[in-house]
């Protein structure tokens, strides 16, 4: 497995002689603020002059006018600078925005900068002190799932593969699953190391609650509503109130108006302190969303999470799917285990917070790569994986030619060795296969 091991890292290998990095995420300055908040961008970087940044404390995230971070603590060069921190996609959006001459901004310390500017930009205040600036393009980016798919057409790969046996084509997935699960533990260490473990796993379980259209809106409430907030009293009103879901004037009838009315019992104490974090209805996703899998549901979910969060956080760091699952699936909430939205009518029976599929997402997303990264081997290839979802079956269609082959196991590891494949080449090339190595992998294994 080590030679197909190495024989993948060459395929990916370009001129330089390094395993090309992922490609970048959407266009979207507050996802790029959440991952930067988030710890995923690391801590310590560089900035054009070779000079070393180390942020020490991320600081809190300003919702009201002014710089994108408050009271954060950052070391230049050896030396410690408490202020400000300001995100923007180009270095040139602080004269664009008028920073410069704007005096909320005099206590920026450091101007993080998304893309790598063609020409140099200074970034100076209104009393013409230079910030500091690091540029993001400089560095190992940790969690840049693309999410946009190439033509789900047959690749030039579709020949060799079927020249494949089933074991042969089952040990390229697991490495492929391997390099997955490996990247994706990385990710979390430096989270980790950035944020501490109970801030970065509480907000990957988060995140994995929004499942694929969501991700965004939950990682921002779990970065502004902490497990140890969350788990109060008034914790709960703050996750749906900052989520936008209790701005209608109107509570709704049945039983919902119960919880309705005492989630905005503490929710109206609290808004005007928080008006500007309040989360608008366009960053939800509500279009195909099985009522079971609704964000309101999954907000509950959080709430009821947080509340159990010693036993969720030591689950997770066991790698044992089967106490994950009693954890996870033992989940419990008075309004939400009955019902799917506030108009939906009380279920004769309870239905699970999170189904068997979503927790084992979430091991497989948190828990194992978070094991590996710990120098662990925790059991995985046997793991039962979930049904194929729209990115499988694009991968299946540009692989194989149509669905995944009978012949291959129905286990986790195919799934996540097909994304990682499809990642790591279909969305890497863009000149109709011709320049893509994965072929040549392919067709180089030996019968």
């Amino acid at each position: 497995m080590s030679t197909l091991r190495r024989a993948y890292d060459h395929a990916l290998r370009g001129g330089n002689g390094r395993v090309a990095e992922a490609a970048p995420p959407a266009e979207n300055e507050l996802t790029w603020q959440a991952r930067w908040f988030s710890g995923a961008c690391g801590r310590e970087f560089k900035t054009s002059t070779g000079e070393t940044v180390v942020v020490t404390d991320f600081g809190q995230w300003n919702r009201e006018a002014g710089p994108d971070f408050v009271h954060a603590a950052v070391r230049i060069g050896g030396r410690e600078h408490r202020g400000a921190i300001e995100v923007d996609l180009e270095a040139s959006g602080w004269e664009q925005h008028r920073h410069a001459v704007n005096p909320a901004y005099e206590n920026v310390v450091l101007h993080v900068v998304v893309h790598r500017p063609v020409k140099k930009h200074f970034t100076r205040t209104a009393t013409h002190r230079e910030v500091t600036q690091v540029c993001l393009a400089d560095h190992t980016a940790t969690d840049a799932e693309w999410p946009a798919f190439a033509a789900a057409r047959p690749g030039r790969c579709l020949a060799p593969l079927r020249t494949l046996s089933t074991v042969q084509i089952s040990d390229l997935l697991t490495v492929a699953a391997r390099r997955r699960l490996e990247a994706k533990g990385a990710a979390l260490q430096t989270m980790i190391t950035a944020r501490g473990p109970d801030a970065a796993l509480y907000e990957a379980v988060a995140v994995a609650l929004g499942y694929k259209n969501n991700k965004l809106p939950f990682q921002l409430l779990a970065q502004r509503v902490p497990a140890g907030t969350a788990a109060t009293a008034r914790g709960e009103a703050l996750l749906f109130g900052l989520a936008g879901f209790l701005e209608k004037p109107e509570p709704p009838a049945g039983a919902a108006r119960t919880e309705v009315a005492a989630l905005w019992s503490d929710w109206w104490k609290l808004r005007a302190a928080h008006t500007d974090a309040i989360l608008p209805r366009q960053a939800w996703k509500l279009t195909g969303v099985r009522p079971a899998n609704h964000p309101l549901r999954r907000i509950g979910a959080l709430a009821a999470l947080a509340k159990r969060w010693k036993s969720v956080r030591t689950a997770l760091e066991s790698a044992d799917l089967s106490r994950l699952e009693n954890v996870l699936g033992s989940l419990e909430h008075p309004f939400w285990s009955f019902h799917t939205t506030w108009k939906s009518p009380r279920r004769k029976k309870p239905l699970a917070l999170l189904g068997s599929d979503r927790i084992r997402e979430i091991h497989a997303n948190i828990a194992l790569p978070l094991a590996l990264a710990r120098g662990e081997e925790p059991a995985w290839l046997d793991i039962p994986g979930g049904p194929p979802n729209t990115s499988l079956r694009v991968v299946s269609a540009r692989l194989f030619g149509g669905p995944l082959p009978r012949t291959l196991p129905r286990r986790l590891f195919v799934h996540q060795g097909l994304l990682q494949i499809y990642a790591d080449f279909c969305l890497r090339d863009h000149g109709e296969c011709a320049q893509c190595r994965f072929p040549s992998l392919v067709a180089g294994l030996p019968a």
